[in-house]
């Protein structure tokens, strides 16, 4: 394929520079929940029905302010007491039947661990809500872990739920969940309590930072990210500008099932996500295998766009919904799977080309 001819816009076709490190700590709590996130529970893991995503299903947890998506302002507070470093949040739900949420919390150490999981614990405890009262649950096979369980309705769909929000310290980090059900409260227990069963030992497997060497994290360990279309830090949310392994990248999937399977026939070893996700596999045929399978995908929901000018390998799709427009492009680069999405087809072309272009390049 003749680069050259490629409509790219104005975007770079060229990788960036090194990245270097992270260079403070506000953006090196960013890159630990990054790293983070290849070692926290996904919902579907637990209960392979929980995959409905939704906005804000999966979240780097970057300061305290930030536990806004796990818990109540009031119930949130000890995180500041107790200096919270970074942490990872992930959440899922099927259909009007059961959600659950699951949060890893990092801590410098297990005594901060320990006392913020206790102070989690006691305001959770007398949380104020609308259906009193907040009563406490034992979970199986976890004595150490506090839960507190109350109920809500939904009278438009004729539900009553059961919440049951579950606190663990765990060594430096504070394992968080809040489980829902509307058929009883043991289906809410039975959900942490396999949660916390995976998330115990898989947590014990990350390596955490010095809390003080932050600003040393390296952005880009892998240089992947160096050759994917950049976005500027400023434009960039906290789960961009950096390279997940293929459990962490599964926690971003529309179904995780699915992606997990197509990962694991692909040989798939790091996604990159920036301006656009690009997907390493172990090969070209992996590359295509994922490209395949995202569009067929994609394609339940989408209706055929142009391909990239000069691409016939590329393939887009319109996702528009009403008034919001939506394009989706894929395309390979040997051993590399390209999505790129924009709100003009032209632009999702041209950001498909331009990280063919950056991928391509010596």
């Amino acid at each position: 394929m003749n680069v050259a001819l490629l409509d790219v816009g104005n975007y770079p076709t060229k990788p960036s520079p090194p990245l270097g490190t992270a260079g403070t700590a506000q953006l090196g709590a960013i890159v630990e929940g990054q790293r983070m996130a290849n070692y926290v529970t996904g919902p579907w893991e637990v209960d392979p029905s929980l995959i409905r995503f939704y906005a804000n299903s999966a979240v780097v947890l970057k300061n305290a302010a930030a536990l806004k998506f796990v818990l109540p302002e009031a119930l949130a507070a000890p995180a500041s007491r107790h200096d919270f470093v970074a942490g990872f949040y992930t959440a899922r739900e099927d259909v009007d039947r059961k959600m659950l949420q699951n949060a890893v919390l990092r801590f410098p150490d297990p005594a901060a661990a320990a006392a913020a999981a206790a102070d989690f614990s006691a305001a959770a405890a007398s949380e104020a809500v609308l259906i009193p009262p907040v009563a406490p649950v034992p979970i199986l096979g976890h004595p150490d872990t506090t839960a507190f369980s109350h109920t809500f309705e939904q009278p438009a769909k004729n539900l009553r739920w059961t919440v049951l929000r579950a606190f663990t310290a765990h060594g430096p980090y504070v394992l968080v969940q809040l489980a829902q059900a509307t058929d009883s409260a043991d289906t809410a227990a039975a959900l942490i309590a396999k949660t916390l069963d995976v998330q115990g030992p898989l947590i014990e497997q990350f390596t955490p930072t010095d809390a003080a060497k932050l600003a040393d994290l390296p952005i880009d360990p892998t240089g992947l990210l160096a050759r994917t279309l950049p976005v500027s830090p400023n434009d960039a949310s906290v789960n961009q500008r950096t390279v997940y392994q293929p459990h962490g990248a599964l926690q971003f999937q529309t179904d995780p099932h699915r992606a997990a399977t197509l990962f694991d026939k692909a040989g798939m070893t790091h996604q990159a996500s920036a301006a656009t996700l690009v997907y390493e596999a172990r090969d070209a045929h992996g590359a295509q295998v994922i490209a395949d399978g995202f569009f067929a995908e994609v394609s339940a929901t989408g209706k055929p766009a142009g391909a990239v000018k000069q691409m016939p390998t590329s393939r887009c799709l319109d996702l528009s919904q009403g008034k919001v427009a939506s394009f989706y492009c894929l395309a390979t680069a040997d051993r590399y799977t390209i999505e790129a999405q924009a709100a003009q087809l032209l632009d999702a072309q041209q950001k498909t080309a331009a990280q063919y272009a950056m991928l391509t390049t010596p």
